[in-house]
């Protein structure tokens, strides 16, 4: 992004006393890249691309009337506002959310958390980012305590808090443990998570035994221990000098012999469909064996959604317009998305034969009919358009 001529960047404006350049200074401390544009806007990168143009007349004017002095500070709370408001959308913008000065439980657990040792941070209004003295990293929910402190008095609210720290603290402590589950028998205790991408952050994602599935996808090696599960560490792998390869596989062969029902059935429309559904988390690891559920390997590889951990489900294509079926599973994605914890309303092709590493081949494929229009607009790669025309020309 190239500013034109008389605009201010974040990267190459110093501190000063106009409030362009505070406001500038203010985003580049929350690792925002930004810039001014006009009079009394704001450009701002956005995570994953992209950038929007924000209009700040009001805070611009605002700032006129304060001494050079403040400016600073007051720049800085605009941007903690756009923060807030941009993640409160989901939007992950900047390092993390900034809890509101009213905010008493969320600034109550935050307090019990360093008590414990904890470096902790809001990262949208349900959820907290931890990290430990060691360095470890990781996401915790927080919405079962907000609930359980709403309307509470403060006495109560800071017991409740300091019980969910100490609940931390112990879980996250078995972290120690960790090397033990990836050697010896041990290795029983691995399983596969599925995440969104937007859920790891990149030093989650360096500190942790994970990898690229798809585009969007990241799979995580957990382990499974009797009352809860974490995301193994990459250093409680380095520990034992076993390879992440290794992990994977015996993650994903533990999951896969976890109990699951695989139930073909008719969807809407009846399109043939193959339901992989079971009562715990690690569904997800059925799509590196997809052949076993769907009885062999589909000439044409198979459309496949991933929407909750809980639920793989997928069509062999074949016998219907792999576009009229793409439409469907769109639909039944977007339906189970809307339950706890959703992983993506994405529809993928898997392709037979996998990727080069031994990872499934799976690429994201999109569809927009308008019926009345009788148009459609397909998102896919040359190799899937090459099947669908060469599906449509045997009809």
């Amino acid at each position: 992004m190239t500013p034109a001529h008389g605009r201010h960047r974040a990267a190459a404006s110093a501190p000063g006393p106009d409030f362009a350049s505070a406001l500038l200074e203010a985003f580049s401390r929350e690792r925002i890249q930004a810039e001014h544009i006009g009079s009394a806007g704001i450009r701002v990168a956005l995570p994953g691309g992209g950038t929007t143009d924000l209009e700040l007349a009001d805070a611009f004017r605002e700032a006129g009337g304060l001494p050079p002095g403040d400016l600073p500070e007051f720049a800085a709370g605009v941007v903690r506002g756009m923060m807030r408001g941009f993640r409160r959308r989901g939007v992950p913008l900047g390092t993390h959310y900034p809890l509101p000065q009213d905010d008493g439980a969320g600034h109550t657990v935050l307090r019990a958390l360093e008590g414990q040792g904890f470096s902790a941070v809001f990262l949208d209004p349900g959820t907290i980012g931890l990290k430990t003295p060691d360095g470890f990293a990781a996401k915790i929910d927080a919405r079962g305590y907000r609930s359980a402190v709403e309307g509470r008095p403060a006495a109560e609210a800071e017991a409740l808090a300091a019980d969910f720290a100490r609940d931390c603290a112990r879980d996250l402590g078995r972290v120690t443990h960790q090397p033990e589950t990836v050697s010896g028998e041990g290795v029983q205790a691995l399983r596969l998570r599925l995440y969104p991408e937007s859920a790891l952050t990149e030093e989650m994602r360096a500190g942790l035994v994970t990898r690229e599935l798809a585009p969007g996808l990241w799979e995580t090696v957990a382990v499974d221990f009797p009352d809860t599960v974490q995301a193994l560490q990459r250093s409680a792998l380095d520990q034992t000098g076993a390879s992440p390869e290794g992990a994977f596989q015996a993650a994903i062969r533990n999951s896969v012999d976890e109990p699951a029902e695989i139930t073909p059935h008719e969807g809407p429309g009846g399109l043939p469909l193959v339901h992989i559904g079971g009562e715990h988390p690690y569904m997800a690891a059925h799509v590196h064996t997809l052949d076993r559920a769907l009885g062999g390997v589909p000439p044409s590889g198979a459309l496949v959604i991933l929407p909750v951990p809980q639920v793989v489900i997928a069509h062999p294509i074949g016998g219907h317009h792999p576009v009229a079926a793409l439409e469907t599973l769109q639909d039944v994605a977007a339906h189970f998305v809307q339950g706890d914890k959703p992983i993506t309303d994405r529809v993928f092709w898997w392709r037979p034969g996998g990727g080069p590493d031994g990872r499934p081949d799976l690429r994201p494929v999109r569809v927009e009919v308008d019926h009345e229009a009788r148009s459609i607009a397909l998102y896919a790669d040359d190799d899937f358009r090459q099947m669908v025309e060469a599906f449509s020309a045997q009809r």
